[in-house]
């Protein structure tokens, strides 16, 4: 016989009858579908995998927000020792620009180039008051032999 081409399909049955879909059951705690004869329907995470993942997440978060407190405040000492640093760094170039001695920087006080200035001029005043023009003490270089200051003292030395 001889089978025509346009003859419409017969419908087929489902794969899964109605009886079978019955026997398919949700088990909660495993997180899937199984049916009764032990054939897994979904293979999906089960709920404490889920769990576990999501503690794992929570822990990571929190460590990763405790580096970047300890992150930012070792910045902050950083960009606190840095400024220091410059002022002191400052501190000195002004006082050297002064001409003031070492035991006076200390008395520098200010935050910038200017407030040290005005600081190092007033400075510079009084620490000029009590240097010669040969320097703080000792003889003078321009003293003869024969007599002045070294000739008071070698004749003070003959004497004994």
């Amino acid at each position: 016989m001889a089978e025509v081409e346009n003859a419409p399909e017969t419908p087929q049955e489902p794969a899964v009858s109605l009886a079978e879909v019955s026997e398919v059951e949700f088990d909660p705690a495993a997180g899937r579908t199984s049916q009764n004869d032990g054939e897994a329907v979904s293979e999906g995470p089960s709920l404490d995998d889920l769990q576990a993942e999501l503690q794992q997440a929570s822990t990571a978060l929190r460590t990763s927000e405790d580096l970047r407190q300890n992150l930012n405040v070792q910045l902050d000492d950083a960009e606190a020792r840095v400024k220091a640093a410059e002022v002191a760094l400052e501190r000195e170039r002004v006082g050297r620009r002064y001409g003031l001695p070492d035991e006076l920087m200390g008395f520098l006080r200010g935050e910038s180039a200017e407030e040290l200035a005005a600081e190092a001029k007033t400075l510079a005043k009084y620490a000029a008051v009590g240097r010669s023009g040969f320097g703080t003490g000792g003889l003078d270089p321009t003293d003869s032999n024969d007599g002045g200051a070294v000739g008071r003292i070698l004749r003070a030395q003959r004497e004994f």
